[in-house]
């Protein structure tokens, strides 16, 4: 049994307690200061990360400048990107504040959910949820921001008269 049980929150709040009771037995825990960069932008990713406590800015260079995305707290997670796509990270996540976090790697993730099938698909389902959440907002930054993408078709590839590219 593990001395640490993973909370019932966020991508968890799916998985019952026999389910994050294992689950934790698959990563571990470290702690955070401010100002830390914990995920790069354009670096190799292999964890996926739970927010225990603290905030965290996620971040993406564009055009030159930064843009901010999201900012991330208990129960959500980070570099769930790199479960479904392992390579470079698609942002910088840096700590807002100090915080606790749980990770565990990649491939520990996949041995997760070949032993616990039932367990797996709460944990995949609180994944898409937050994929989700996070799709929508980051439609809202891509308006808000006007940035528009080098072509307008993949067949046409016209690019945009003044518009920012990404």
């Amino acid at each position: 049994m593990a001395q640490y049980i993973l909370p019932r929150t966020g991508i968890l709040a799916f998985m019952d307690d026999e389910s994050r009771e294992q689950l934790t037995t698959y990563g571990n825990l470290v702690s955070t200061v401010a100002g830390q960069v914990l995920i790069e932008e354009g670096q190799d990713q292999t964890r996926l990360y739970l927010v225990i406590s603290g905030t965290f800015d996620v971040t993406t260079h564009v055009s030159g400048r930064d843009i901010h995305l999201d900012k991330v707290g208990v129960g959500d997670c980070l570099g769930e990107v790199a479960v479904f796509q392992p390579g470079p990270a698609s942002a910088t996540v840096t700590c807002a504040d100090a915080g606790q976090l749980w990770y565990m790697e990649v491939d520990h993730l996949q041995q997760f959910l070949l032993d616990w099938h039932h367990a797996s698909c709460a944990l995949l389902f609180g994944i898409n949820t937050i994929l989700s959440r996070r799709l929508k907002r980051a439609n809202t930054v891509i308006k808000a921001n006007e940035i528009m993408p080098n072509f307008l078709s993949v067949r046409a590839k016209k690019r945009v008269e003044g518009a920012k590219l990404a």
